[in-house]
């Protein structure tokens, strides 16, 4: 009698090829997707090609899955010694609880960044600040350098940077923010095509006031390049009166322009950087102001990126009614995006689980692609939003003992791009 697996197995290879798509496009587990892709190489060259990719998560939407989970930040001096980050998974996320973040994606990364503070993530790239190893603890006085490292978490791949010195800005409190760009990011439509590369490009941004404290410096490094740009001229914050924090560190990036949340204590703003040229611009967002409604009804608003992927969004929280307004920016013709007006889209409303009272919500963090929002209420339950059916899952169990989190940022995957990376397709990253 003949082998039932072995029956099996020879009758999964005599399958047509659209029979295997149809069913491996039903598989529902990301990670088991790419188990099947790994099983033999007729599927993972079925599994790696980009229309079966695109079909599985298509362009333009949101997709949840994406979310693999937050890390935790607080509002600390970045001159003294701070507890380090805490990593949450999100629900039904492919990491494994209780494994290192890092180490899941990028196995070099294991011992190196055991104390490494992420600082900010853009399309399957993680910004860092590491310790290195053997360096002596913290004397209180702050580190002379900063050192940074970008982790691919698509690739498995990490880049050490050069050694920052830390004296070109006051890294102090919240006002530096950061930025991590792809090689897709640096070209978008309308700039020349980027060259072709055997390794992926990326570019990092960091802005922070300079040592005098009359102005936003902008310090940049492209991959392939030996060392750090020499800091620019960000914008005066005296000559366009904005005095207040940066309240999102953790950039937008859209269409090769970075965008930073700031707040002058009466209006917010969004800080637009372009990647390539440096141009910088100011949009006063649409949300409301204090002598227009009641401070405590409403959260601070938050930037993303609409569905579509080229839209900068902003959203807004509000408390006493459990709504998110939506509104988009919308160019006026020009190529630079700069003039342009706000368009209230939608407004939201969230849907509490059953006999639940939400007390007091504010908005954490954005996830752009998956399209959700973590929510902390009542001083200490926790709930991740969707923003398409406005249904909130209350997930403070997971998020147990990390009560100390001012804010977070979410870390999200393009499953496309990390499929064609890990099995061997080309990727636009």
């Amino acid at each position: 009698m003949r082998d039932p697996k072995a029956t099996a197995a020879a009758a999964a290879v005599t399958l047509p090829e659209d029979v295997v798509l149809e069913i491996l496009a039903r598989v529902p587990d990301v990670a088991d997707l790419f188990r099947c892709a790994a099983a033999c190489k007729r599927w993972r060259v079925l599994v790696a090609d980009r229309p079966f990719l695109r079909r599985r998560w298509p362009e333009h939407a949101r997709h949840p899955s994406s979310l693999l989970g937050f890390f935790g930040q607080d509002w600390w001096r970045e001159d003294v010694p701070a507890p380090l980050p805490d990593f949450v998974r999100a629900p039904r996320s492919v990491v494994g609880p209780g494994r290192p973040f890092l180490s899941s994606f990028v196995p070099g990364a294991a011992g190196l960044f055991d104390r490494a503070v992420p600082l900010a993530s853009n399309r399957g790239l993680l910004l860092v600040r590491y310790v290195p190893r053997g360096a002596p603890n913290d004397d209180g006085k702050g580190p002379s350098v900063d050192n940074l490292a970008v982790c691919n978490l698509l690739s498995g791949t990490c880049d050490v940077l050069p050694p920052l010195q830390c004296g070109w800005f006051c890294n102090y409190l919240d006002t530096s923010a950061y930025a991590v760009l792809t090689g897709a990011d640096c070209c978008p439509s309308g700039h020349p095509p980027c060259p072709p590369a055997k390794k992926a490009l990326f570019k990092v941004l960091i802005i922070g006031i300079n040592q005098d404290g009359m102005r936003y410096d902008l310090h940049t490094f492209s991959s392939g390049e030996p060392s750090w740009r020499a800091p620019t001229k960000c914008f005066n914050p005296i000559e366009h009166r904005i005095f207040g924090p940066i309240m999102q560190r953790n950039a937008v990036v859209r269409r090769g322009t970075v965008h930073w949340l700031l707040w002058d204590m009466v209006n917010f703003h969004a800080l637009n950087v372009d990647a390539i040229t440096g141009h910088v611009s100011l949009h006063m967002l649409p949300a409301p102001r204090p002598q227009d409604l009641i401070r405590c009804l409403y959260d601070n608003p938050r930037l993303s990126i609409a569905a579509d992927g080229t839209t900068l969004s902003s959203l807004c929280l509000f408390r006493e009614d459990l709504t998110v307004e939506i509104w988009t920016w919308r160019d006026d013709g020009d190529d630079d995006g700069e003039r342009g007006h706000w368009r209230r889209d939608r407004v939201v409303e969230l849907r509490p689980p059953k006999q639940k009272q939400i007390d007091g919500p504010l908005c954490m963090c954005m996830g752009e692609r998956s399209g959700t929002m973590l929510i902390r209420a009542d001083g200490r339950c926790i709930y991740i939003a969707d923003l398409e059916s406005g249904v909130l899952e209350e997930v403070t169990d997971q998020f147990c003992g990390i009560g100390g989190w001012k804010t977070a940022f979410p870390v999200e995957i393009d499953w496309p791009a990390f499929f064609m990376h890990r099995l061997g397709g080309k990727s636009t990253v």
